[in-house]
C-alpha cells in the first residue's frame, strides 16, 4: 500500500477500530479500504494515554511511560469504560490506578493532570486517530463509523458516543466488531451462506453467527465474554514467570507489576513464532516454551469454544452447515487459539486479512456505504441485541418485551395495567437480562408515568414501547390509553448500573429451568393470596348468604391454602386453590344474584 500526502477531493470517511490493546483507523480510496498511518508509517496505535501536569501523551509515546509512571499511564481503558467500581475491584484487584466513581456512573482516574474520566481517555485516543486523516489529506472527515464489541451494553455504547463528540468526530454509527469483520471479508470474497466470526481481542471475546446473501448481512445470533481476551493471557503468563523465576523476594509494587506484564506480553508475541523463548527479568534468565504457555491458557481458549457451542445450540445450527470461520483480533495469532478453533469447527479459519486490521477495514467500508446516495453495491445490515429487554411486573419478575438476538433497529409494544385500585401513577422499571427475577438482571432505568385516571385495578391500559436504534441505544415510552398521558425516556448512562453481560447470559444458561419453576410457583402464590384477600373481603360483607356449615367448609379450605403458601408447596397450592374454588362457587353465585337484586331494587326506588 502506498500512502501519499495529497489533496483528497472526494468525501473522506473513516472507520475506527477502538481496541483494548491497539486502535486503528482506515478510509476509502479508489473504492477500496486503506489503513492510515502516523508520520513513522505505523498503522497500529497503542490504546494508552499518559498524563503529566501540563501534557498528554498518546500511543507509542505513552507506552514508553508504562514502567516509569504506571499510575498516570492508562492502559486497556476499553476494559474499564462503563464498569462500576465494585466490578473493577473484583475483576482487576491490582490495577496501578487510583480511581473513584463519578456522578454519572463513569470512573475517574487520579492523574497529574487532575481527575480524568474514562470518556476523556477514550477521546484522546480517538483524537490521535483523527489526526492521521489531517496528516495525510489536510481536510476534515465527513463521517465516521466506530466499532465496538457486540457485547458492549447500553452504558458502554453511550460512553463511546460521548467520547466521539468530545474528540470532534462526526459519528454516524456504532458497528459491532464481528459484523464489521464480516463486511470486510464478505465484500472481498463475495460468499453466501453461514459465517462464524470468532473475535478474540485484547480485552473482549465475541462470536457472531451471520448469514450472507447478495449484500444482506443478517446477524443470526451473538454471544461472548466482555471480560476475556489477550490481556488475560498476559496476566496468567506474568504470574507463571513470577513463580518460575522465584521473584517473591522482590517488592511487588506498581512498577514491578508493569514490568512483569510487559515481559509477559513480549514473551507471548515471540511464542507465536518460536517454540522456545528466552526470558530475562531482573537477575533471572530462563526459557518459556510454547507448551508451557499453552497449558497456562488452554482453559481460557476452551471457555471461548464453550461459548461457541452454546450459541450454536441456541439457534439449532449444526457445525457442518457453517461455510467459513473468520478470525478477528490480535489474540487469534496465538497458535493454540487457531488450532483449537480449527479443530472445533473442522474448517481452516480465514486469515487472509490481517486479524488486527480486518475490523477497521470493515468499518470504513460500512461508513462509505452509509453516506453513498446510490443503492448500488450497498450492504444491508441486520444486527441483533445481545440481551433481552423488559420491565418489572408484580412479584419482582421481568416481563420481556424484546428478546435477545432480535434484529435491530426494532420497536415492540406490550400492554400492562395497574395492580391496585385508584393508582394515579405507575413505576416503569426497565431491565436488561435473561433471568426471570429482577435482582438477577441489569437495571437500566426507573421512571414514573403520573396523573393516570384512578380506577379499579386491571381497568387502566398502559402501553409500553421499546425502540432500539442501529447503534443498539434504547428509548422507552409509556402511554396510558384513556387519558393520553405519556412519558418517553432515552436510556442514558447516568441511569445505568453495569454488570458483566456475559455472566448474565451464562447464569441464564445454567439456571433457566430453576428460574422458570420459581416464577411459575411465585405467580401461583400471588394468585392465591389475591383470591384469599378477595374472599376475606367478600365474607366480611356477605357471609350471611351461606349456611354455617358451608361457611365452615370455606374457612377450612382457606386455612389449607394458607398453609400450602407458607410451606411453599407448589402442588399443594394448586390443589387447595382448586378445592377453594369449588367450595366458594355457590357463595359467589349467591353474592352476584344479591348484587343484581339490590341494583334492581335501587332502580325501582328511583323510578318511584
Amino acid at each position: 500500500m502506498i500512502f501519499l500526502k495529497e489533496k483528497f477531493n472526494k468525501k473522506l470517511v473513516l472507520g475506527i477500530d477502538f481496541g483494548t490493546t491497539y486502535s486503528l483507523v482506515s478510509t476509502i480510496k479508489e473504492n477500496r479500504a486503506i489503513l492510515l498511518h502516523d508520520d513513522k508509517k505505523r498503522y497500529l496505535l497503542p490504546s494508552i494515554v499518559h498524563y503529566t501536569k501540563n501534557n498528554v501523551l498518546v500511543g507509542w509515546e505513552a507506552e514508553n511511560k508504562i514502567l516509569q509512571d504506571p499510575t498516570n499511564t492508562i492502559c486497556s481503558v476499553k476494559r474499564l469504560i462503563g464498569r462500576s467500581i465494585d466490578f473493577i475491584k473484583k475483576e482487576f484487584p491490582i490495577l496501578p490506578y487510583i480511581i473513584e466513581s463519578s456522578k454519572t456512573q463513569d470512573i475517574l482516574f487520579y492523574t497529574k493532570s487532575g481527575k480524568i474520566s474514562s470518556i476523556e481517555v477514550v477521546s484522546e485516543i480517538l483524537k490521535n486517530l483523527k489526526k492521521r486523516a489531517y496528516f495525510l489529506y489536510n481536510i476534515n472527515m465527513d463521517a465516521t463509523v466506530i466499532t465496538v464489541p457486540a457485547y458492549f451494553n447500553n452504558i458502554q455504547r453511550s460512553l463511546i458516543k460521548k467520547a466521539s463528540i468530545i474528540s470532534g468526530i462526526n459519528l454516524i454509527r456504532l458497528l459491532n466488531e464481528p459484523t464489521s469483520a464480516a463486511i470486510a471479508y464478505g465484500l472481498e470474497i463475495n460468499k453466501q451462506g453461514i459465517i462464524v466470526v470468532y473475535d478474540l481481542g485484547g480485552g473482549t471475546f465475541d462470536v457472531s453467527i451471520l448469514k450472507l446473501n447478495k449484500g444482506l448481512f443478517e446477524v443470526l445470533a451473538t454471544s461472548g465474554d466482555s471480560n476475556l481476551g489477550g490481556d488475560d493471557f498476559d496476566v496468567l503468563l506474568a504470574n507463571y514467570i513470577y513463580k518460575k523465576a522465584n521473584l517473591s523476594y522482590h517488592k511487588y509494587n506498581d512498577s514491578f507489576q508493569s514490568l512483569l506484564l510487559s515481559v509477559a506480553k513480549e514473551t507471548k508475541i515471540k511464542l507465536t513464532y518460536y517454540e522456545i523463548v528466552e526470558v530475562n527479568i531482573l537477575n533471572w534468565k530462563g526459557v518459556i516454551t510454547r507448551n508451557e504457555f499453552n497449558k497456562i491458557i488452554t482453559h481460557l481458549v476452551k471457555k471461548t469454544l464453550l461459548i461457541c457451542m452454546k450459541i450454536l445450540q441456541e439457534i439449532d445450527l449444526k457445525i457442518e452447515n457453517i461455510k467459513e470461520i473468520i478470525m478477528v483480533g490480535g489474540s487469534t495469532r496465538v497458535p493454540l487459539v487457531y488450532q483449537e478453533v480449527k479443530n472445533f469447527f473442522s474448517i481452516n479459519p480465514l486469515i487472509s486479512i490481517n486479524p488486527d486490521q480486518v475490523v477497521a477495514i470493515g468499518a470504513a467500508l460500512q461508513c462509505n456505504m452509509l453516506i453513498q446516495n446510490t443503492i448500488k453495491n450497498r450492504t444491508i445490515l441486520l444486527d441483533v441485541i445481545p440481551l433481552s429487554l423488559g420491565i418489572e411486573v408484580m412479584g419482582g419478575f421481568v416481563e420481556k418485551i424484546i428478546p435477545r438476538n432480535s434484529h435491530i433497529p426494532i420497536s415492540k409494544t406490550k400492554e400492562f395495567t395497574t395492580s391496585r385500585d385508584n393508582q394515579t401513577g405507575i413505576v416503569i422499571h426497565v431491565l436488561q437480562g435473561e433471568r426471570e427475577l429482577v435482582k438477577h438482571c441489569i437495571s437500566l432505568s426507573r421512571f414514573v408515568l403520573k396523573d393516570i385516571p384512578p380506577k379499579k385495578a386491571g381497568i387502566v391500559r398502559i402501553l409500553v414501547t421499546f425502540q432500539i436504534d442501529t447503534d443498539g441505544l434504547i428509548s422507552v415510552k409509556a402511554f396510558e390509553k384513556n387519558s393520553n398521558k405519556e412519558k418517553i425516556i432515552q436510556i442514558d448512562n447516568s441511569l445505568l448500573e453495569y454488570q458483566n453481560i456475559s455472566k448474565l447470559v451464562n447464569d441464564n444458561n445454567n439456571d433457566v429451568k430453576n428460574d422458570y419453576y420459581f416464577r411459575v410457583k411465585e405467580e401461583k402464590k400471588i394468585e392465591s393470596k389475591n383470591i384469599l384477600n378477595l374472599l376475606n373481603n367478600a365474607l366480611k360483607q356477605d357471609s350471611h348468604l351461606v349456611s354455617i356449615k358451608e361457611l365452615k367448609k370455606i374457612r377450612l379450605n382457606q386455612i389449607e391454602l394458607e398453609k400450602s403458601i407458607n410451606e411453599d408447596d407448589f402442588y399443594s397450592i394448586k390443589l387447595n386453590l382448586k378445592k377453594l374454588d369449588e367450595v366458594t362457587k355457590n357463595f359467589f353465585s349467591l353474592r352476584l344474584k344479591n348484587s343484581i337484586k339490590n341494583s334492581l331494587n335501587y332502580k325501582i326506588d328511583e323510578i318511584k
